[in-house]
This record gives structure tokens, sequence and C-alpha cells, in this order.
């Protein structure tokens, strides 16, 4: 059981694997002060390069058992990473709201796949929202603890950016 670190510094290593998997730290973008879509942009290719400097790609991030009985569920999985206007869409809508939002398959009007559900929550800056924070998976994931998960995370992204200028 041996564990790689990858761009370590004396709190948090950015990469991390173990046992063939890797986590990644959280990403956000680089200029806070950019729109939703950039920030979007500049998060997607941190979280590329990244995968890149591990020795792996986005195609390798999921193992999940809903999605590896049927490949084609994992396909448009990824296809949703690939429509990165959609994925925008789906971020800005999510930016608007206050708290955690789920976006449950098709029903939603705004997942593009009935297999996929997004739970999301904004993050701020100072009382100001500068970006979302989500999890995409399959539509039977473990919702109470997925969005406990993303509400403690936004809100720690929050309290450590308004805190450290």
């Amino acid at each position: 059981m041996s564990v790689q670190r990858q761009l370590t510094n004396e709190r948090m290593s950015q990469i991390v694997t173990h046992n063939g998997t890797v986590y990644l730290a959280g990403q956000v973008g680089d200029d806070m002060n950019a729109g939703i879509e950039q920030q979007t942009r500049e998060t997607l290719a941190n979280i590329e390069r990244l995968l890149d400097l591990a020795g792996t790609d986005k195609h390798n991030l999921l193992s999940v058992s809903d999605f590896s009985s049927d490949m084609s569920h994992l396909r448009r999985a990824f296809e949703l990473f690939e429509q990165k206007t959609q994925l925008m869409r789906l971020l800005d809508i999510s930016s608007q709201a206050e708290g955690v939002r789920i976006f449950i398959g098709g029903e939603s009007q705004v997942v593009p796949f009935e297999e996929l559900s997004v739970v999301s929550s904004p993050y701020e800056v100072d009382g100001q929202v500068v970006g979302t924070l989500g999890v995409i998976g399959p539509t039977r994931m473990p919702y109470d603890r997925m969005i406990q998960i993303v509400d403690i995370t936004a809100k720690l992204v929050s309290n450590a950016l308004s805190h450290h200028k």
C-alpha cells in the first residue's frame, strides 16, 4: 500500500495516488474576479493538468458500479464534461441559488442525461458568489452524504477565500 504525493507543501499535496486511485486537492479557477464561465474553464484545465502530472486523464476518473455495469452510462458522463456549454449553464444556474441544489437526471431540465445527477452549491468571497462547487454522479448516488459534503466544502471554500485575500 504505497502512497505517492505530488506537488506537496507544508499543508497538503495537490495529488495523492493510493492503490491506483488518484486524489486531487480542491481546484478553483485562477482568476477569482472572472465570470463563472472563465473560472469553470480554468478549473477544468487545472484538473486536466494535475491528472496529466499523475499519469492519467479525465477518461479514467470513475469506477462506480452504477456506471461500470453499463459502459454507455459512463460514456455519457464524460460527454457531459465535453459539452462545456451545458456544464457552464448548469453551474451558472447553481450559482444563483442559496445553499445546495440538486438536479436529478433529465427531469431537472438542466442535466442532459437521465442517468446523471448533480449536487451543487455556490461559494462566496466576502458575501459575493464567485463560483460553484458540485458533484456529478449517478442518479442513485447517496444524496444524503453528497449534500453534506458539498454544503460543508462550499462553506469551507468560502471561509478560506474570504479570510485569505
